[in-house]
């Protein structure tokens, strides 16, 4: 199993606190998706991770299978950074360069031998969607295809870390899902992944933890499920679309352990104490009692819904 674990972390500029005691541990296989508002350190810490940036204070720790036991990350990064691939929210592509002279470039940054290179770059290219356009200039490229050139150029070492800073920002949403599909294949290929990212949904929709960053410190860390988890039962509501019935079902759910009732219209909105007793009573007391309704929907709190919570 390989990690990479912040430990104490912290970052000053001009004597102006930016992370606070950061810990986190990444583990082999993750999609860790960091977020926070603008200035609230998301990025710094993404660069202490991918070793960058050099903390005030704490370490970062890599351990790699292959060598046995953990390193201090910055202080052994020219062994390490062979194991790193970064992806910046800003292009580092050369523009008059082609596609795969792009590649090839950045290849040759790590000493990669001629052969192995070559043919790295060739299997990046099918796997990117970039073969038919490897000889092209890169400022000829659409804007999700310098994405994926950007990309490209972070994996031509084959690092076991990708990281990558805000990697849809300025993207259409259809780029934006291409290029998020081909970061869940470099994931499945078994490179672990570092996003940052004010993109909630793609976080949530493509990462299996997540670290939620507030005026420098971690304020909910872990699976997502579990960073969730402590929100549920005071955001979770049951979504009823009524119809002629709506005032006898009123009625009726004013007996269950219901605290509030929110009426829109065609829509009733309960907020349970007891969401799974609420749930079974009204379902087997419209059926015994013959009501009409289309639909019932649990709506569980979005990622959207516990940033905003955490960061008010």
């Amino acid at each position: 199993m390989e990690f990479i674990q912040a430990q104490g972390v912290s970052k000053e500029y001009a004597k102006k606190a930016v992370l606070r005691d950061v810990n986190l541990q990444i583990e082999e296989g993750d999609m860790l998706g960091i977020i926070g508002q603008s200035g609230s350190g998301k990025t710094t810490l993404l660069n202490i991770l991918s070793g960058f940036v050099e903390p005030t204070n704490g370490q970062v720790v890599y351990y790699s299978k292959v060598d046995q036991r953990p390193k201090d990350l910055h202080g052994n990064f020219s062994k390490i950074k062979q194991h790193i691939g970064f992806t910046p929210q800003h292009s580092s592509i050369y523009p008059k360069l082609s596609v795969k002279e792009n590649i090839l470039h950045f290849g040759q940054l790590y000493n990669i031998p001629k052969d192995t290179l070559i043919a790295n770059a060739k299997a990046l290219l099918q796997f990117t969607g970039l073969y038919n356009d490897k000889e092209k200039l890169a400022e000829q490229l659409s804007g999700g295809m310098r994405k994926r050139l950007d990309i490209s150029c972070s994996l031509i070492h084959k690092p076991k870390l990708l990281f990558l800073d805000e990697p849809t920002a300025n993207l259409d949403p259809v780029m934006e899902k291409e290029v998020l599909r081909l970061i869940q294949e470099v994931n499945k290929q078994g490179v672990t992944v570092i996003i940052a990212s004010h993109h909630l949904e793609n976080i949530e929709n493509t990462c299996n933890k997540l670290a939620i960053i507030k005026e420098g410190k971690v304020q909910s860390y872990g699976d997502i499920d579990d960073v969730r988890k402590p929100f549920l039962k005071q955001n979770l509501t049951i979504n009823i679309k009524t119809g002629k019935d709506k005032e006898k079902i009123i009625a009726l759910v004013k007996k269950l352990p219901v605290s509030k009732i929110v009426d829109q219209g065609n829509q009733l909105v309960l907020y349970p104490s007891d969401d799974e007793k609420a749930l079974a009573q009204l379902i087997t007391r419209i059926k015994e009692e013959g009501l009409s309704m289309s639909d019932v929907d649990i709506h569980k709190p979005s990622l959207r819904d516990i940033f905003t919570k955490l960061t008010q």
